[in-house]
């Protein structure tokens, strides 16, 4: 009998300890000391990039699942209205968050060209595109190697050198330059900057090593959102240039996309740009 009393008696103080521990928890959640949460959209299967998603919403492949807010990406997708009439830029793996930076706005723009831009592939060996660490969206610059004996236009050098570099330049280059006044024929190889900043619209890297999680070796094949004369620049480049590189910029301060600008690449123009300009 008193065995049985002590099993009883444990029994009513964890039921007591149970009774406050639920209101100890109402009172945290109350006050705001729980761990906070949101609603997110995942699909529950893998969604390739350039895939539109209207089909996949009427099938029900997506559902919402709750993640803490501390590791809620940037642009998670939260309705499946964000959903509609979009398609994917980039794969969507199953039951991750959906950043909407993985969706392409209309069935016409899958790739989310910016408005009077070009979208323009390119591709590119191992290092000369970051070893495969560029991602969707990111911004890159775009450096080219020209060679010896490649033609520049005057006008060109003092949008990049100062006066007195510009006339420094032209004293060691006496006698090399050809054809109209207004050009030089460089007499070394250089190199210089093609683009300064454009956006990666989609890219296709090599496969990730397992064993380490990393990029393997081989290139990457990328689609640059251009303004039109740094596309035309850059198909120039990739037939006239040595070398073409990438590099991979840092987002601003404010932990937003480095931006891109408006302005044609101004230095390193092949022959093909400068015919014509006798009087530079």
């Amino acid at each position: 009998m008193r065995s049985r009393g002590l099993v009883v008696a444990i029994a009513v103080v964890l039921a007591v300890l149970a009774a406050v521990g639920v209101i100890v928890y109402t009172n945290s959640v109350k006050s705001g000391g729980g761990t906070k949460s949101t609603e997110v959209i995942v699909a529950n299967q893998d969604i390739p990039a350039n895939t539109p998603l209207n089909p996949l919403l009427d099938q029900g492949v997506f559902g919402t699942v709750s993640v803490p807010n501390d590791t809620l990406v940037a642009g998670a997708v939260t309705s499946e209205n964000e959903l509609r009439d979009q398609t994917t830029s980039a794969t969507i793996y199953k039951n991750e968050q959906i950043p909407t930076s993985r969706l392409s706005t209309g069935q016409g723009n899958v790739l989310g060209i910016t408005d009077g831009h070009v979208g323009l592939g390119i591709s590119l060996d191992g290092p000369n595109s970051v070893n495969g660490y560029i991602q969707n969206n990111d911004q890159v610059v775009l450096y080219a190697t020209y060679p010896k004996g490649t033609v520049v236009s005057k006008q060109s050098l003092k949008q990049v050198l100062s006066p007195a570099q510009f006339q420094k330049f032209l004293n060691s280059v006496q006698g090399t330059a050809t054809g109209p006044t207004g050009v030089i024929t460089m007499p070394v190889d250089f190199t210089t900057t093609l683009v300064k900043s454009v956006r990666v619209l989609a890219v296709n890297n090599p496969p990730v090593d397992s064993s380490t999680g990393k990029p393997g070796s081989g290139g990457a094949t990328l689609v640059l959102d251009m303004v039109p004369a740094d596309a035309q620049t850059l198909v120039l480049a990739n037939t006239d240039a040595t070398q073409i590189w990438l590099g991979l910029l840092p987002p601003n301060k404010d932990n937003t996309p480095a931006t891109g600008y408006n302005e044609p690449g101004t230095f390193g123009v092949p022959l093909a740009k400068v015919t014509g300009v006798n009087g530079q």
